[in-house]
């Protein structure tokens, strides 16, 4: 009989729920779709569908209407227009919906349209160019893929027209941000400007809309865990899922042991007991009247011997099971000894 809570071994594990990954998934492949071209055959089905009032299992494109309304996802997707004065410093509006890796790639274009502008009036001081931005991400996306599935693919063609019409070189150049490089930290200062400024509803690609999703479907799914009633032992050291787990390193067999202990369903007689009623709750050691996981790790007293041995000195729920690996290794085989001594026991008194 299953009786660990899902929830907890979501949070352990760091995998959403089922039902939020197949909202998200949804709403990615319907943007996607509604962001190809019109003759697609995809968009044409999803331009065309029409509600279809079914009263128990719902379509695709229901799911889809109603966490479009549930998530507030941006409507506009046509491409962006850009409209940029002809001076040395630009500092523009990005738009409602943008991410910061969209942001660094219109602050290259911006430059690029600024550098078309002055070279058309001023042909005299057309020159190689060298464009610095402190957007490893961008600008190793410009290097490794291929126009046709770029999320940057405006900024390509804005490129690759400028280069075709002035016989110039375009270097862009990565330097770290936060280093109090002077054109940098300006940058940034003007960077935050736009940002304070009044955001038009501006389009929005669909890799914004992906970080949307993932952002409130992660958000949905901890406020779930936050207020959910199951699996609260863990979630008093565990409040958001934690990659760096030193539980990861363990052996399959002592990563079980340790997340039984830690969601306190172990089986250890008081737990039995929920499953099983007939099953007596008391310590098999000690006959205290509840036999739990938080008794046999810090409180029986015919057990002090092994935990003196693999547990530290005040031993508690933290520094036995939430430690480094080897910690967890010798709980693990704290517990390990003592299920060996409970079952010669219970072999003993026949």
């Amino acid at each position: 009989m299953r009786s660990t809570p899902t929830a907890a071994c979501e949070i352990h594990t760091n995998i959403e729920p089922l039902g939020l990954r197949r909202d998200a998934a949804v709403m990615n492949m319907v943007g996607r779709y509604k962001r190809s071209d019109k003759s697609h055959p995809n968009r044409q089905l999803i331009d065309t569908w029409k509600p279809t009032g079914r009263l128990k299992q719902k379509s695709v494109m229901d799911i889809a209407t109603y966490l479009q309304e549930k998530h507030h996802l941006p409507n506009n997707r046509e491409n962006i227009q850009y409209f940029y004065k002809a001076k040395d410093e630009l500092s523009e509006s990005c738009g409602s919906y943008c991410s910061n890796y969209e942001a660094e790639a219109f602050a290259i274009e911006a430059a690029v349209f600024q550098l078309t502008s002055v070279f058309s009036l001023y042909p005299e001081k057309t020159q190689n160019i060298v464009i610095f931005s402190d957007s490893k991400s961008v600008l190793e996306t410009l290097q490794n893929e291929s126009l046709q599935n770029s999320s940057l693919k405006s900024l390509f063609l804005t490129i690759d027209s400028f280069l075709k019409t002035y016989d110039v070189d375009l270097t862009l150049q990565w330097i770290p941000g936060h280093c109090n490089i002077t054109g940098n930290e300006r940058a940034d200062t003007l960077a935050k400007k736009g940002s304070t400024a009044q955001q038009q509803n501006t389009t929005t690609f669909f890799r914004t809309a992906q970080q949307i999703i993932r952002n409130n479907s992660t958000e949905e799914w901890l406020n779930g865990w936050a207020t959910g009633k199951t699996g609260r032992s863990l979630f008093t050291y565990m409040a958001t899922p934690n990659p760096k787990d030193s539980i990861h390193s363990l052996e399959r067999r002592d990563q079980v042991i340790i997340f039984r202990l830690r969601t306190h369903h172990a089986p250890v007689n008081a737990h039995l007991n929920r499953i099983q009623p007939m099953t007596p709750p008391v310590c098999h050691f000690c006959d205290a009247p509840y036999e739990t996981t938080t008794h046999l790790l810090f409180q029986c007293t015919l057990l002090q011997n092994l935990r003196e041995e693999y547990l530290p000195p005040r031993p508690d729920a933290w520094n036995t099971l939430y430690s480094n690996s080897q910690q967890l290794k010798k709980t693990s085989t704290f517990y390990s000894q003592m299920s060996s001594r409970r079952a010669k026991a219970q072999t003993t008194a026949g």
